[in-house]
């Protein structure tokens, strides 16, 4: 295991460590994430094998479960569980989960990924802004998409094996021949103020919503978010011309994480200090 490979679980491990601290049924979680750990496997692996967009780079990680890296796997949990409690905190309803999962986690992969690129993580065949083209992004979301279906509905979490990699494929393929096929991608240097346009908007929307007990989620995802600014830090290419665009983008992205934790209000008295579990939703 290499030193990227131990920064990757130390996070991984520090966020379980205080997620657990503040879960009343630990089983429950430990079950949850390893069904979405699985059903993410089935998605990447078979997306990897079926249209080979993308791949991971074998100089980078150890150990791999056939073309997907084990850490990869064991983050995807993470990258789900954490917007998940976001949700639940701000008490949206669960018919509106699949739309604002795919929200939350498009937005963590628009940050992610060309970091990751950059990092030398993994590689995509195909173009787009810092290397990522769009419906790679895209397909994060439209996996956890599948996720909200099946946890909004109230569905068995084990329903979520077939459904998530069912429903990621089918919109890859609907998005990728209806549209993003026949699209020129933009210049990285063109996304950057898009980005921080979007960034000041939510900053904005924050201030004025002011939303309730959402500092501890949000500061839960502070390591990870300092994990891949350090892989820019150390992995990134200083003379690459699009190096300038990438960290401009890249920043965008923390405004309204900080906002969050600056404007967001305590939980009222005698309400409910944490989200309530997620078991409860999906027996």
């Amino acid at each position: 295991m290499n030193v990227l490979e131990i920064a990757c679980l130390a996070v991984v491990v520090l966020w379980a460590a205080l997620r657990v601290r503040r879960e009343p049924d630990v089983r429950g979680l430990a079950t949850r994430a390893l069904v979405i750990a699985t059903s993410a496997f089935l998605a990447e692996d078979t997306c990897i094998h079926l249209y080979g967009f993308y791949f991971y780079a074998r100089d980078r990680w150890t150990i791999f479960v056939d073309q997907v890296p084990l850490l990869v796997l064991i983050i995807w949990p993470i990258v789900i569980l954490a917007s998940i409690d976001l949700l639940k905190t701000a008490q949206t309803a669960t018919a509106r989960w699949p739309f604002l999962l795919f929200a939350l986690v498009v937005a963590d992969a628009w940050f992610i990924e060309p970091a990751a690129v950059d990092a030398g993580l993994w590689t995509w065949t195909s173009p787009g802004p810092f290397s990522v083209p769009i419906i790679g992004v895209l397909g994060w979301g439209f996996f956890a998409a599948g996720l909200g279906i099946v946890i909004g509905r109230g569905w068995p979490i084990a329903v979520a094996l077939v459904v998530a990699p069912v429903v990621c494929h089918a919109l890859l393929l609907v998005t990728w021949w209806g549209a993003l096929r026949w699209i020129p991608s933009p210049p990285s240097w063109a996304m950057v103020p898009v980005a921080w346009a979007a960034s000041i908007a939510v900053v904005v929307s924050v201030w004025r919503a002011r939303p309730r007990g959402q500092r501890r989620g949000v500061m839960l995802r502070g390591p990870a978010a300092l994990f891949f600014f350090g892989l820019l830090a150390l992995y990134g290419d200083i003379s690459d011309v699009d190096d300038p665009a990438l960290w401009a983008w890249c920043a965008a992205f923390s405004p309204p994480w900080l906002a969050l934790i600056v404007w967001s209000r305590p939980v009222l008295p005698g309400g409910p200090s944490d989200p309530p579990d997620i078991g409860t939703l999906v027996q």
